[in-house]
């Protein structure tokens, strides 16, 4: 049998721990469930990653890098000087569109968090897991604002922990009744009043 490369091993692990959490939840991902449905032995995780939860970590992050990607699609199809409410409209829906088509992987994603919520509890204020999100959805404003040809009226880190605020609101209500048009209108709605925090660039 052929040796899996180091990366493609660690993106099979990836892939089998969310697929394992989708089935059988956070309490299902143990080690041997997860090489299981990855077919491998058992020590080809610890090779892989430190311990379950760095692979639990990572899986968290392919989350996030997937919907980096749906959502930088959208910036790229957007053409030169956007309006920027439109840009941050499509982003949005294009957001809930990943979340129907892909419950079960953000299902996986709030468990995910949850999970590692609960390990620091009691632990001092800190961005935790979620400062992927933060990074990357004050990065997306950011390249958004530029393509329309505006800037932000308040720092665009703030901005991007109410709107990771607002994509959990919509993701966990979405996953308790699975009201397509309520989704997307709270999703208009938070693109409407992030674009009110912006104005356009002047031209000297």
């Amino acid at each position: 049998m052929a040796r899996i490369p180091l990366e493609e091993r660690r993106r099979l692990l990836i892939a089998a721990t969310l697929t394992v959490i989708e089935r059988d939840g956070i309490a299902g991902a143990t080690a041997r469930r997860i090489v299981k449905e990855a077919d491998m032995p058992l020590g080809a995780l610890h090779y892989a990653f430190e311990n379950v939860e760095d692979l639990l970590a990572a899986a968290a992050d392919e989350v996030t890098a997937n919907e980096r990607l749906a959502a930088e699609q959208g910036l790229a199809e957007g053409g030169p000087a956007p309006d920027l409410t439109e840009l941050l409209v499509a982003g949005m829906e294009r957001y809930v569109a990943l979340l129907t088509a892909h419950p079960g992987h953000e299902l996986a994603f709030v468990e995910l968090m949850l999970h590692a919520s609960r390990a620091r509890l009691h632990a001092p204020p800190a961005p935790g897991r979620y400062a992927p999100s933060y990074e990357l959805v004050g990065a997306l404003l950011s390249q958004a604002a530029e393509s329309a040809g505006a800037s932000w009226l308040v720092p665009v880190d703030q901005l991007a922990r109410h709107t990771v605020s607002m994509l959990d609101g919509i993701t966990t209500t979405w996953l308790a009744d699975h009201d397509d048009a309520a989704a997307l209108a709270t999703a208009r709605f938070h693109a409407h009043a992030l674009a009110a925090q912006s104005v356009p660039v002047t031209q000297d």
